[in-house]
């Protein structure tokens, strides 16, 4: 009676492992294809987002060197 007690225990315990592991792995899953499916409008939207970077930077460097040669002809007067 004793050893039949200790399997089903055992067997039991054994059993709410696998369940969990197996949810955690459906889980995982679940989030891997929507993370799959999110990556090329997030690599979109990064792109996006450098150019209008870049395109600030490019134009705060046209103002300064705009400056600088406009500086450049009053000191020459």
């Amino acid at each position: 009676m004793g050893a039949a007690l200790i399997g089903v225990c055992i067997a039991v315990i054994a059993g709410f492992a696998a369940g969990s592991a197996n949810t955690q792995a459906k889980r995982a899953r679940l989030d891997y294809t929507r993370t799959k499916a999110l990556v090329p409008g997030a690599r979109k939207a990064a792109w996006s987002e450098s150019l209008r970077g870049f395109r600030v930077i490019a134009t705060a460097a046209a103002v300064l060197v705009a400056l600088a040669m406009a500086m450049n002809v009053i000191g020459q007067r």
